[in-house]
């Protein structure tokens, strides 16, 4: 991937009528960073530039999908580590859900609790979820990319979505392949 000029990223944010205000505002961004990121004055980190391509992407092409905070699912069922296995497999049984995440009493994920978890474990209906529950699971930030998203859900089932360290939604194999077909049919 050829990396974008500041001089490039300049004309782009102008054939779409935004000031570097606007811009700095769709991105999380100060107006000064985006000044000295088009005058080239600075040489922005790969965050920062993907914020601004992000946001200018979004302006672009506001039909698409563009980040996982695009096609996450938000309502989100969860357990505490004190939950037993039992109350694991009713809320997945009533909610119709195959991924629970783990929170501590600190509001923060500490593991995931998936069917395949909960299928050795139908013996110890009794057991805590923080004895069978997951701990490889996969946090990314609610402005991941699409393309990286998928790049990661080829090894794994689902990716746990947080904004400023809280969980906000999930995104599973098939809400991909959801947003694969609603960009399909937009083109």
């Amino acid at each position: 991937m050829e990396i974008p000029t500041g001089g490039f990223l300049r004309q782009w944010r102008k054939n779409l009528q935004l000031t570097q205000s606007d811009l700095a505002e769709l991105c999380g961004l100060t107006q000064s960073v985006i000044a000295k990121v088009e005058t080239g004055v600075v040489d922005p980190r790969a965050s920062t530039l993907r914020k601004i391509l992000g946001a200018l992407k979004r302006e672009e092409s506001p039909e698409k999908n563009h980040t996982v905070g695009d096609i996450m699912v938000k309502e989100i069922t969860t357990l505490v580590q004190s939950d037993t296995v039992q109350a694991s497999i009713d809320k997945m049984v009533r909610g119709g859900i195959s991924h629970l995440p783990v929170m501590n009493a600190d509001g923060s994920v500490v593991g995931l609790v998936s069917e395949s978890s909960l299928l050795s474990q139908l013996g110890a209906r009794q057991m805590r979820v923080d004895e069978v529950m997951r701990v490889d699971f996969t946090l990314v930030d609610v402005d991941e990319s699409i393309g990286e998203a998928r790049r990661l859900l080829h090894d794994r089932e689902i990716l746990l979505v947080c904004e400023k360290g809280e969980l906000v939604g999930l995104v599973s194999k098939i809400d991909m392949i959801r947003a694969l077909r609603r960009n399909e049919t937009q083109d």
